[in-house]
């Protein structure tokens, strides 16, 4: 299912799966001034063409490897003829499958986003530039190591993929790094915007910076809570169990990748055991 909101200049676009009447993990892609950012799951290439006509698309850019990113790169390479997609130097081989690392994702992925077919990426540059718009890309690891968000500060735009996602967020992915992610959100402070555009479907606006600040300093005492009872010799599981309590079912949904014990671990790691 894809479905359009404009918000102002930009074109917002809402994809995902359907299953059994529900609407299954969806993902945002953005359109503005003839630049995709990011192209959306596989499972809704067969509404591509309808969501897209008339639509002029000259760059697409790739805020990280994940498959509900990179999904439908192929077919706008394809079908629309744009050139490869633009992407930090980490995510180029994984977008191509040319890295010997990758591997095969697991079956609650395949079922929710699918399995993107191989496609042309390069190394982007430090700034994007569209007919009317400037667009400054950024370094923002955490949530993958290839992460990137682009700014166009004129206009007070950040697009953020999967960076900010919300602010009390206690489950997160295996593989995902919140000290990272901390250090990126305090990047962000030193850029003015107005609009914060999330691959979430989420779009804030007016003060985006009190949102950020709001996200770090809950993560920061997340952090702070979690090595105390650390230091009191409680074990990951413990600490989970007294914080946030047991995983919720979407813990087993998800193969164990999606949970809360990875944000407790990942807090832990470097703190000296004994």
């Amino acid at each position: 299912m894809i479905r359009c909101h404009q918000i102002g200049p930009v074109i917002q676009f809402i994809m995902g799966r359907v299953i059994n009447g529900q609407l299954i993990r969806a993902m945002a892609c953005y359109y503005i001034d003839g630049l995709l950012i990011d192209s959306g799951t596989i499972h809704v290439s067969a509404e591509l063409a309808g969501a897209f006509s008339g639509l002029p698309i000259h760059t697409l850019v790739n805020t990280h490897h994940h498959e509900d990113h990179i999904g439908n790169n192929s077919w706008f390479q394809k079908h629309r003829k744009l050139g490869p997609a633009l992407a930090h130097p980490l995510a180029v081989p994984i977008i191509e499958k040319s890295s010997p690392t990758i591997l095969p994702l697991p079956e609650y992925r395949l079922k929710t986003w699918g399995d993107p077919p191989a496609s042309r990426a390069q190394v982007i540059g430090s700034e994007i530039i569209t007919e009317n718009y400037r667009f400054k890309v950024l370094e923002t690891p955490g949530h993958s190591p290839d992460h990137i968000s682009l700014l166009e500060a004129e206009q007070g735009w950040l697009f953020a993929g999967d960076l900010y996602f919300g602010e009390k967020v206690i489950e997160i992915h295996q593989d995902e790094d919140p000290n990272n992610m901390l250090n990126s959100l305090m990047k962000l402070l030193q850029y003015d915007f107005e609009y914060l555009f999330c691959s979430s479907g989420k779009v804030l606006q007016g003060d985006t910076r009190q949102a950020i600040l709001a996200k770090i300093a809950f993560w920061e005492e997340q952090r702070a809570q979690i090595r105390f009872f650390h230091k009191q010799g409680l074990e990951a599981e413990e600490i989970r169990d007294r914080l946030y309590g047991p995983e919720t079912p979407l813990y087993e949904k998800c193969e164990e990748e999606l949970g809360k014990i990875h944000l407790v671990q990942a807090f832990l790691k470097g703190i000296d055991h004994q």
